[in-house]
C-alpha cells in the first residue's frame, strides 16, 4: 500500500521593535529614556491534517483441511508388506504400450511409470486387493480420502462394489506437495467395464465396495508419478 503523508511547512514570523536611549556629557546627572519594547506577536501556526491512505488487507482463505480418523484407514504403506494384493494392470491387455509400476518407498506407494497413446492405448492402473471389510469401514463414511504426493496430473480413482459395479472420481495433484484429496462418496459416478458412464445405473453403496483401483489416462501422455501414503474413509 502506499501511504501519502501531506507535510505542513511551519512559518514563523516575529517581529521585534527596540526604542533609543538619550544621554549628555554635562556635570548634571544623567537621564535615559526610558526604553519600550514593542511586544513580539508570533503568527500563528496552523498544522495541515495527515491523511493516511486506507489500508485494506486481502482476505485469507484457510484451506480446508480433512483429517483421516485412524481407525477407518482402508489402506497405509507403513511397511513394503503394505503393498502384498496390490497389481498393475495397463494397456497392454488391449495392444498398447504404456508402462507402469508400483513399489515401495519411505511409507508410500509409489505409481509411476509412462503413458503412450500409440496403438490406440492410453491408460495404466494399480489395482488394490478385493476384500469385502472395505465396505464396513465406509458404510457410514462421507469422503474417501488420498493422502498422495503428486505430479500435477489428474488420476482417476475407481471402487468396485461386492456385485461388481463399478464407480469412478477424479483427483488432480499438486506437484511435488503432499496432499490430502477428499473424495465426496455421494459424488462417485457410475461407470461401465470400459469407464463409460452410466447416468441410469444406481448411486453409490458405500457399504458394498470391496476394492479400489488409480487409473492414469485421459490422454496425459508421458512420464507419471503419484506417491500414496493413505486411504481413508472420513
Amino acid at each position: 500500500m502506499r501511504y501519502t503523508v501531506l507535510l505542513a511547512c511551519v512559518v514563523l514570523a516575529s517581529a521585534c521593535g527596540t526604542g533609543d536611549a538619550a544621554s549628555t556629557t554635562t556635570a548634571t546627572p544623567t537621564t535615559a529614556a526610558p526604553t519600550t519594547a514593542a511586544p513580539t506577536t508570533a503568527a500563528p501556526t496552523t498544522a495541515a491534517p495527515t491523511t493516511a491512505a486506507p489500508t485494506t488487507a486481502a482476505p485469507t482463505t484457510a484451506a480446508p483441511t480433512t483429517v483421516a480418523d485412524p481407525s477407518r484407514t482402508l489402506f497405509d504403506f507403513v511397511e513394503a508388506g503394505s503393498l502384498e494384493g496390490w497389481a498393475n494392470v495397463n494397456d497392454t491387455v488391449m495392444g498398447g504400450v504404456s508402462s507402469s509400476s508400483t513399489t515401495w518407498d519411505a511409507g508410500q506407494m509409489v505409481f509411476a511409470g509412462d503413458l503412450s497413446l500409440e496403438n490406440n492405448g492410453g491408460f495404466t492402473s494399480v489395482r488394490g486387493p478385493i476384500d469385502a471389510r472395505l465396505g464396513d469401514l465406509l458404510a457410514d463414511a462421507t469422503q474417501l480420502t488420498v493422502q498422495a504426493t503428486g505430479d500435477g496430473k489428474a488420476y482417476l480413482l475407481q471402487v468396485r462394489t461386492v456385485d461388481d459395479q463399478l464407480y469412478v472420481q477424479r483427483f488432480t495433484t499438486v506437484a511435488d506437495v503432499e496432499q490430502t484429496y477428499p473424495l465426496e462418496l455421494a459424488a462417485f459416478e457410475p461407470v461401465g467395464r470400459f469407464l463409460d458412464p452410466l447416468p441410469d445405473a444406481a448411486p453409490l453403496d458405500p457399504s458394498r465396495v470391496a476394492q479400489v483401483v488409480i487409473y492414469l489416462l485421459d490422454k496425459q501422455e508421458g512420464p507419471f508419478r503419484v506417491a500414496v501414503r493413505r486411504i481413508a474413509a472420513v
